[in-house]
């Protein structure tokens, strides 16, 4: 029986029927144009490596074998063209995200700026029937901005105002105190959302809001989990586009991650901001893969 999470994991040419399939956004222009440290692109190639380098198929604290998972990887969603062109990039996203959840139950986003969400989540869109879906998104950030640009603060508040994503089935977890503005907590109340910040997750813990999230989320329809790194303090994860001090922990990052896993109408996982240019003996790359592969323990839970 295989031993390592890699000897399960085979380039979806091979594997056209999975539980799961990867797929690396390599996206950074989004945070570029809000002033965050470049770098994101090779946060997929960082990733997989950490995937491949350490975890096992089987997970001790749930008593849970992974080795009967296919896990699929599509590769990475490359901008067209000799010229970068973030409309364009977009539009591929939306597309490629659209076929893999077609073709496969599950697709875990490799990430990649945050503004990579606004497509993927079209993509989730289109495979399943072109009604409103609901989602979660662990971040420090409301990702609500007003603003034609594309950005990674804008995701959100362009999902939600076009009308692909129900705000009675958006939660935000984990929301800092001081790094969001008054008009976008006010604007997701107007739409609304539900808002679980940072403090209320560090009280009363990660299971209860996670497990909340998710009924409303999935109430009638498929959803995404997000996971932004930036959640987690900067101890943890110290290579992200915009760290705090504050933040989850890794084990409380695991723990949504396995409850996402677990729950059948979560369709898109994904995991962003994680920027390898500034890690620390791989740290925060470790913490990515940990979490994805938290996600995986959970699918093969459920």
């Amino acid at each position: 029986m295989p031993t390592f999470l890699r000897q399960l994991i085979r380039p979806a040419a091979e594997l056209p029927q999975a539980d799961v399939c990867l797929v690396g956004l390599p996206l950074d222009h989004g945070t570029v144009l809000e002033g965050g440290r470049a770098g994101a692109v090779g946060a997929p190639a960082a990733i997989r490596r950490e995937l491949r380098r350490y975890h096992k198929t089987y997970n001790l604290e749930h008593n849970v074998r992974l080795d009967a998972l296919r896990i699929a990887d599509a590769g990475d969603i490359t901008a067209p063209g000799a010229t970068y062109d973030h409309a364009a990039h977009h539009q591929r996203i939306r597309e490629r995200v659209g076929e893999l959840l077609r073709q496969y139950p599950r697709v875990v986003v490799l990430g990649g700026s945050h503004d990579g969400t606004f497509s993927t989540v079209r993509g989730l869109f289109d495979a399943t029937g072109g009604q409103p879906v609901g989602g979660i998104n662990l971040d420090a950030h409301a990702d609500v901005k007003d603003r034609p640009d594309l950005g990674s603060g804008t995701p959100y508040g362009k999902l939600l105002r076009q009308g692909f994503l129900r705000g009675p089935r958006f939660t935000e977890i984990g929301l800092h105190s001081n790094l969001n503005t008054w008009e976008d907590v006010d604007f997701l109340h107007q739409q609304q959302a539900t808002i679980v910040p940072l403090a209320h997750v560090q009280h009363e813990g990660m299971t209860l809001y996670m497990e909340r999230a998710l009924r409303r989320a999935a109430a009638d329809g498929p959803t995404f989990v997000s996971f932004d790194t930036d959640v987690v303090a900067q101890a943890f994860a110290p290579a992200v586009s915009a760290p705090s001090s504050d933040g989850l922990t890794p084990r409380q990052a695991t723990v949504a991650a396995f409850l996402a896993g677990k729950h059948a109408g979560v369709r898109l996982f994904e995991v962003v901001e994680f920027n390898p240019v500034l890690d620390r003996d791989f740290m925060t790359a470790r913490l990515a893969a940990t979490i994805i592969t938290a996600y995986l323990t959970g699918v093969a839970a459920g």
